[in-house]
Formats: C-alpha cells, structure tokens, sequence
C-alpha cells in the first residue's frame, strides 16, 4: 500500500485584494488607536467628566488586556499578509477577548457612561467588521489559500 501525498490547491501567486484591504484597515486601525491613547493619557484631548471618571479607574489589567488584544490583531493580520492558516485563530482571539474585556468594562467601569450612544455604535460596527474578517480568514482557510 502506498501513500500519496495530499493534493492541494497551489498557492495563489498574488494576495488577494481583500487581504490587502483588512491589512491596511488594521494596521491603520492599531496607529490610530496607539495616537488616540496617548493623546488622551496626555490630556490633548478633552475629556467629559464621566470619560474622566474611566480613564483614571482603568487599571494595569485594562491596559495589559487591551495590548494582547491589539498583538493579537496585528499577529492576525501579518499572519494574513503571509496567508497563514493561524490568522483566522488570532483574530477569533482577539474578538472574543475583546467583547470579555468590554463586558467587564461594562460591569465594573462604566464603560457605557463613558463611551456614550456614539462610543457604542462605534464599538458595534467595529464588532462587525472584525466578524466579516474572521468569517473571510475562514473561508479562506477552508478554500486552502490560508495554510
């Protein structure tokens, strides 16, 4: 009895459109984020009370859980960039770390308070659009172009 090997489709030569779209998209994303975190830790920018009131209650475990999630996107999303299979797990862990994290926020930081009716649909489109990447890095690991 011989064994063959797996035939699988060939990699493709060029990345598709869309994964240099969610690459771009998330390292934009990660600097924009980095910025807007610093301005507000160095006050450039004004604060309503209640947003005041959050930010000083975050703590090292806030900050730490909000890096992993951030590696982990950016660990997504090179991963993507070189069609690795792994992309897919990263950015599943990512997302859900990301809503534990907001749920706690929720729970002991007013997060709500702070973010207000804009931060939440902000926060909710951002949830889908992270969905949409973990259901495209899916289907293409199920297409064998992730590997």
């Amino acid at each position: 009895m011989t064994l063959t090997p797996e035939v699988q489709p060939p990699i493709p030569a060029k990345r598709l459109a869309l994964v240099w779209v969610i690459s771009i998209f998330y390292f934009l994303s990660a600097g924009w984020t980095t910025l807007s975190l610093a301005l507000v830790l160095s006050g450039g920018i004004p604060l309503s009370p209640a947003q005041q009131q959050y930010v000083s209650s975050l703590t090292a475990f806030d900050y730490a859980s909000t890096l992993v999630i951030g590696i982990s996107n950016l660990a997504g999303t090179v991963l993507l960039l070189l069609l690795r299979r792994h992309a897919y797990l990263f950015f599943a862990g990512a997302f859900g770390l990301g809503i534990l994290l907001t749920l706690y926020q929720i729970l002991t930081r007013n997060w709500l308070g702070a973010a207000g009716g804009a931060g939440l649909i902000g926060a909710a489109i951002g949830w889908a659009i992270s969905m949409a990447v973990i259901l495209y890095a899916r289907s293409l690991v199920k297409k064998g172009v992730l590997r």
